[in-house]
């Protein structure tokens, strides 16, 4: 599973790439046929990664994408015309430059102003900027839960996977 250094990894590279962009939105395996409708033709104007999660803001009114890319989910960017989608492709995002093939486990179309409730939801990101270490802090104190277990709470820190746990766990001893 992608941990949320990955997903800050795609967002940048995505940011670079694609931001200000149109595309055309298809969703060649049908899972997002209704979400790629509200999405095509719009600009990709704004992208935001969260923990293992990643928001893609389309405008005008095209809303937000949010993905998270499960255990084997992948975005895969080629340039045009790109090869033929594979059967997992839930979302194609192309142009004159670029395709863009997403196959993930979650992939929902929602209202831009959604986009404060979903984050709400999720614990602070530790590598974002914006990041309420204290919000952490007082989740800890507050639980009796071991420091793994919370560590693997997205509602509590959100990004961490087993791998940064276990690493996490082994140099604090």
């Amino acid at each position: 599973m992608v941990e949320g250094h990955g997903i800050h990894r795609i967002a940048l590279g995505h940011r670079r790439l694609l931001l200000g962009k149109i595309f055309t939105a298809t969703s060649p395996n049908g899972r997002f046929s209704a979400g790629a409708k509200e999405i095509d033709g719009k600009v990709l104007a704004r992208i935001e990664p969260h923990g293992k999660n990643l928001f893609y803001f389309f405008e005008p009114d095209g809303g937000v994408v949010r993905i998270h890319l499960g255990m084997s989910g992948r975005f895969v960017t080629h340039r045009s015309p790109g090869p033929p989608p594979k059967p997992t492709t839930r979302l194609r995002l192309s142009n004159e430059e670029f395709v863009v093939d997403l196959s993930a486990m979650t992939c929902l179309h929602s209202a831009a102003d959604e986009y404060e409730s979903m984050i709400a939801k999720l614990g602070p990101d530790p590598i974002r900027e914006d990041a309420d270490k204290e919000r952490l802090w007082a989740r800890m104190q507050a639980t009796k839960v071991s420091v793994g277990k919370l560590l693997m709470d997205q509602s509590a820190v959100a990004g961490i996977g087993n791998i940064y746990r276990s690493e996490i766990l082994h140099t604090t001893a």
